[in-house]
């Protein structure tokens, strides 16, 4: 089988690290690899990691990527392993560089220079990167490693990429855990519905409390400087039970608890029809 390899080095004065954080980050790498090989292969490739023999008086992990199935040995799936490694390289090269934040359209162009594809690697690079859970995969991995007083640091490296450093000075500043609060929407929204409302309670004053049924749920407004306002001033009168055609503007709020908005008020902007209740007919016996 074609395979590539990628290094993880812990840095340290003892050959060794608790069999918890080895297990830790392992996990979080093969997320972010799965992750990578999702965006940049669609789908297609077959790749799986490997954990080769560590050598001899140093602790470095050796990661083959690996691709089984038909024509292995091809040009193709050559270059797509190399392209691979190059892209979840630039995906830590990123991570290090951004402290984890998600990469806007705006911020300067972090690009890595390789003579095939540049622009889909560096492409593929930001939208692997950009998903929540590769950069927790990764800030979680550096977290593992501040919590092992035996690791000094990590490198990432391999004959495709520059090695990459996370230094443990730095890594608190690298522990990114604000994923809540990313791509959170706008505080508040306005949404205009042509509803018909179901008058419940009325007043024909200025700046009185009126209430309507509206998809089986009581909702009140008060009623000033608006459509419904307008109409009766020119004389209009409605009774309980009748029911109004407008265009309702409902003013919501959004929930950072709930995830979702709230309907914190209402409007009527423009009137269209008045629905009168039809009266009962009183049956003589």
């Amino acid at each position: 089988m074609k395979h590539e390899r990628m290094q993880i080095k812990f840095e340290g004065q003892d050959h060794q690290i608790d069999s918890n954080t080895l297990i830790n980050i392992l996990i979080h790498y093969n997320t972010i690899i799965s992750a990578v090989n999702l965006e940049y292969g669609g789908g297609v490739h077959n790749i799986s990691v490997k954990v080769n023999a560590l050598e001899k008086g140093s602790f470095v992990i050796d990661i083959g990527l690996q691709e089984s199935g038909i024509n292995i040995f091809s040009n193709d799936t050559i270059q797509y392993l190399a392209g691979l490694v190059v892209i979840a390289g630039g995906v830590f090269n990123l991570y290090k560089f951004l402290k984890g934040r998600p990469k806007e359209d705006r911020q300067d162009e972090f690009k890595i220079d390789i003579e095939d594809n540049e622009t889909i690697i560096n492409q593929t690079i930001t939208k692997v990167y950009n998903q929540p859970v590769v950069r927790e995969a990764i800030s979680k991995s550096i977290q593992t490693a501040n919590e092992d007083n035996n690791i000094e640091g990590i490198s990432i490296s391999s004959q495709k990429i520059d090695t990459i450093k996370f230094e443990k000075k730095e890594f608190s500043d690298l522990i990114y855990t604000d994923f809540d609060l990313e791509n959170i929407p706008e505080e508040k929204r306005e949404i205009i519905k042509n509803a018909i409302l179901t008058i419940t309670k009325l007043s024909f004053e200025k700046g009185g409390q009126w209430q309507f049924l509206f998809n089986g749920f009581k909702i009140g407004m008060i009623v000033k400087d608006d459509a419904l306002m307008e109409i009766i001033n020119k004389g209009a009168r409605f009774g309980k039970g009748d029911a109004i055609r407008v265009d309702l503007q409902i003013n919501q709020k959004y929930n950072i608890e709930y995830q979702g908005y709230e309907n914190k008020s209402y409007r009527i902007n423009a009137f269209y029809e008045h629905i009168i209740t039809p009266k009962q007919t009183r049956l003589e016996i």
